[in-house]
């Protein structure tokens, strides 16, 4: 520790600069006294007191106020205030943890505080009633991209915040279900309120919601896959050579329109592959029939 801290040093410094700025001849004294304040402030030790202070300084400022001295003496023993910062921090750290306590998912801990001081709970009401807002926020949105969906990046998002308001609802402490906190609610808008009937509800739908995302994902798997198939296989037809390929690849393309028609009608992929499937099986017929023919006139030939 300093003998002479910063904030003492600067309180003499000022007074010893304003006196010399009055006494012309005050410049060489203000350099002996400063130089000797700077050994001061560079020694570690016990802080300097006000008698080791003044006899520092009045043998070149005899006029130096002993107001500005006794000043510069208390803020050199900074400790009080450092026991005292101290304290209040710990006093702050033991009420950040007591809240923290009282704000444990556990009903053994709420429910006697939301009883007998219901504020301290009020990180936990700020969670819930952000909770609540965000499920049944992400929850609208999802069963838009995903009942309303006309692309497959609607039923990506759409399972992204389906899953996001699971989240949420997973933010909600079940043992709060039907307690409305009225103090809370009196100074913070609260629409909700938490009863089991429309927990269960917000549950449900998220469920239906997951299990429709998870047919929808499930089609556009199906139909990617088939039409991928479809491609391949009009390729191999193409490049076929002999009888025997053609119908290896007629087989593989049958294979795929029996997966295009496994697609269910009423997914956004079922609506997307309804009149491509027509055109696929005209296809197929087409080249069936001729590939039959060629298989036909090839025997022939034999």
């Amino acid at each position: 520790m300093p003998r002479l801290h910063n904030y003492a040093y600067e309180i003499l410094s000022e007074e010893i600069k304003k006196l010399s700025k009055e006494d012309l001849t005050g410049e060489i004294g203000q350099k002996i006294v400063l130089k000797r304040l700077e050994k001061l402030r560079m020694q570690s030790g016990e802080p300097a007191k006000l008698e080791e202070l003044r006899e520092l300084i009045v043998d070149q400022y005899p006029t130096f106020s002993e107001k500005v001295l006794k000043k510069a003496a208390r803020e050199n023993h900074p400790a009080g205030k450092v026991i005292l910062f101290q304290l209040a921090g710990l006093a702050a750290l033991g009420v950040a943890g007591l809240v923290w306590v009282a704000n444990l998912p556990f009903p053994m801990v709420r429910r006697p505080v939301a009883r007998v001081a219901p504020m301290v709970l009020l990180p936990s009401y700020i969670s819930m009633d952000r909770n609540y807002r965000e499920a049944i926020a992400k929850t609208e949105q999802a069963d838009q991209l995903i009942n309303k969906a006309t692309s497959s990046a609607d039923i990506n998002l759409g399972t992204q915040r389906v899953a996001e308001a699971q989240k949420h609802l997973d933010g909600l402490p079940v043992w709060f279900l039907g307690y409305y906190p009225q103090r809370y609610c009196t100074f913070f808008s609260c629409t909700w309120r938490f009863t089991l009937d429309e927990f269960e509800r917000a549950r449900k739908r998220v469920g239906q919601i997951e299990a429709k995302a998870f047919q929808e994902k499930n089609a556009q798997t199906l139909l990617k896959e088939a039409e991928q198939t479809v491609k391949i296989s009009k390729q191999q037809y193409q490049q076929a050579t002999t009888p025997t390929e053609k119908e290896q690849a007629i087989a593989e393309w049958q294979v795929a329109i029996d997966k295009l028609e496994q697609i269910p009608p009423t997914t956004l992929a079922g609506k997307m592959v309804k009149p491509k499937l027509a055109a696929t099986k005209r296809d197929f017929k087409k080249e069936a029939s001729l590939a039959e023919g060629s298989k036909r006139s090839f025997t022939l030939m034999e």
